[in-house]
């Protein structure tokens, strides 16, 4: 007999275990409210046993879906971080699909049902949800002691009709994000953007005050990110520019992502700028 209340809280379950999971391999965090919604998705998804479509059009779906939860659950961090949370996530499952066809001998004959790439076991779901607990304490185990490697990306900013490239460092514990939009932030250092932003707004920028910016234009594009350094908290001013792109082998690829400036000097000319992991 078919539950659907189990079967959808199971992969509802599922769902969230390997979208976490791809977030620590991708060093990327999430709000709750948007995990959720996604394993609500993921559980949702998994209904679809229940309808009459053929295999082949179920495994077509399997690219918009996994893209469609890791976008509900992650947003839009630009192309190179979402491609990474989408293998990141695909790769849980294919864990989890690898570990139980090790059981299919044994699955296989009490009825274990294959659509579309898609498993349905009738186990036990505590059998379920101890081997999705083990996939995603491997996975886990595997971002928290992959290599982090110092390394440093090259990228080109425009705002209005001016433009400027800059080094920025990997900075695997910036984590700095925009409460409201879950982007990436970019910490850039004044001395860089001062051809590019009008003196005033500059100024204020680099003060963490916004609300001082006179232009009607500029202060749509303006905000303030609250952050906590060893020395205690502070505010940085931040802003939306025209475009950014990650210079990777003189392919220019735009990245969505805030840009906050600090009055403060970084790395001189090695690097002005730091960027989080997932950029």
């Amino acid at each position: 007999m078919l539950y659907l209340d189990v079967l959808f809280l199971l992969n509802a379950g599922i769902g969230a275990a390997f979208l976490l999971a791809a977030g620590k391999l991708a060093h990327r965090r999430t709000k709750r409210w948007r995990l959720l919604l996604a394993a609500l998705a993921a559980g949702g998804y998994s209904l679809v046993l229940l309808l009459a479509w053929p295999g082949w059009l179920l495994l077509l779906l399997q690219l918009p879906v996994s893209l469609g939860l890791v976008l509900l659950c992650y947003g839009w961090g630009g192309r190179r971080e979402t491609l990474q949370l989408l293998l990141s996530y695909w790769g849980g499952n294919l864990l989890l699909g690898a570990v139980l066809s090790i059981l299919e001998q044994w699955l296989a004959p009490l009825g274990a049902v294959n659509r579309g790439g898609i498993y349905y076991f009738p186990v036990q779901p505590l059998v379920l949800v101890l081997v999705t607990i083990g996939c995603y304490l491997v996975l886990w185990l595997v971002g928290k002691f992959r290599k982090k490697s110092v390394q440093r990306l090259r990228f080109r900013l425009q705002a209005g009709n001016r433009q400027v490239e800059f080094t920025a460092l990997v900075d695997t514990g910036n984590r700095l994000r925009d409460p409201i939009t879950g982007r990436s932030v970019l910490v850039v250092q004044k001395q860089v953007l001062r051809d590019c932003l009008p003196p005033a707004v500059l100024d204020a920028l680099s003060q963490g005050r916004p609300e001082q910016v006179d232009s009607a234009q500029w202060q749509r594009r303006c905000g303030v990110l609250p952050i906590r350094t060893a020395g205690g908290t502070g505010l940085l001013g931040t802003f939306r520019p025209e475009g950014l792109w990650l210079l990777q082998k003189g392919k220019p690829q735009r990245v969505g992502a805030l840009v906050a400036v600090t009055p403060q000097p970084l790395g001189g000319k090695e690097y002005q700028a730091l960027a989080g992991a997932e950029l």
